[in-house]
């Protein structure tokens, strides 16, 4: 019986490694030291960060390598993980990213322009897995990414998606719930699975 094997990131690049292998093992233990150090040091990290941005970054919020964030924002304890520095996150000034919201860059940009609301348990990814090929299990197809791109005073509400490709335009509102996967003209308010425009602010 051929041993399982799972798709471990590097970057945005996916590589197998043999769950059975002793390497396995090892390389594990590591992660998860690296990954407890990071944690010990991530208040002391984010207070830096909010003294340099002139912003509140919440202590325990994951933030990573390459994250811009401007000035007078309010990040919560949400994650905004560029996958080690494989994608880049820019948050413009005086934008509210609350608490329990991810925001996944495999690879690619997320820009998020001023003065938004990022609403609790909202995602915002930018990789997708290939599907493809029937002969060739999903996992080992590798991923795809895209930009998104959200522009100013816009709000992302409640346990809303986007997903990649998408420019959301400024004043636009995305209605909790929804799943975006296509562009949204600016000031438009859209709903729905996936999202589609039902109204026009003003």
């Amino acid at each position: 019986m051929r041993p399982a094997k799972a798709a471990v990131g590097k970057g945005w690049e996916l590589s197998e490694v043999s769950l059975h292998s002793p390497g396995w093992v090892s390389r594990g233990i590591v992660f998860t030291a690296v990954r407890m150090l990071s944690a010990l040091v991530r208040p002391l990290t984010n207070l830096i960060r909010s003294i340099v941005c002139q912003s509140f970054i919440h202590p325990l919020a994951m933030v990573g390598p390459r994250v811009n964030i401007g000035r007078g924002c309010l990040i919560g304890l949400c994650r905004l993980d560029t996958m080690n520095g494989a994608g880049e996150i820019s948050i413009g000034d005086g934008t509210v990213v609350y608490n329990k919201v991810e925001v996944l860059v495999h690879g690619g940009k997320v820009i998020i322009g001023k003065h938004c609301l990022v609403t609790r348990r909202t995602a915002l990814i930018t990789g997708g897995h290939r599907f493809n090929r029937r002969d060739e299990l999903i996992q080992k197809q590798g991923i795809v990414c895209g930009d998104i791109r959200i522009g100013d005073d816009c709000w992302i509400g409640y346990a809303s998606i986007v997903l990649k490709g998408v420019t959301i335009g400024d004043g636009a509102v995305v209605a909790a719930g929804s799943v975006v996967t296509r562009d949204v003209a600016p000031y438009t308010i859209v709903a729905g699975v996936p999202a589609r425009p039902i109204s026009v602010r003003g």
